[in-house]
């Protein structure tokens, strides 16, 4: 059983490893999502300049 032991502290190396490169992924994406939220805010809802109202977001037909 001793000799197992290598193989056990790789085995909780590389769940380590894969788990701050999750946790980096993570928060890289939660990064983009919160600019795209920002941005999505800033959205202005003035009319064009063609005069035609932008419509509300919400106010689109569904996309098929």
């Amino acid at each position: 059983m001793p000799d197992n032991w290598g193989f056990v502290a790789a085995a909780y190396g590389l769940t380590a490893a894969v788990l701050l490169i999750y946790w980096q992924r993570l928060v890289r994406r939660e990064r983009e999502v919160a600019t795209l939220q920002r941005l999505n805010a800033e959205r202005s809802h003035e009319p064009s300049r063609a005069g035609h109202p932008r419509p509300e977001p919400a106010s689109r037909p569904p996309v098929p």
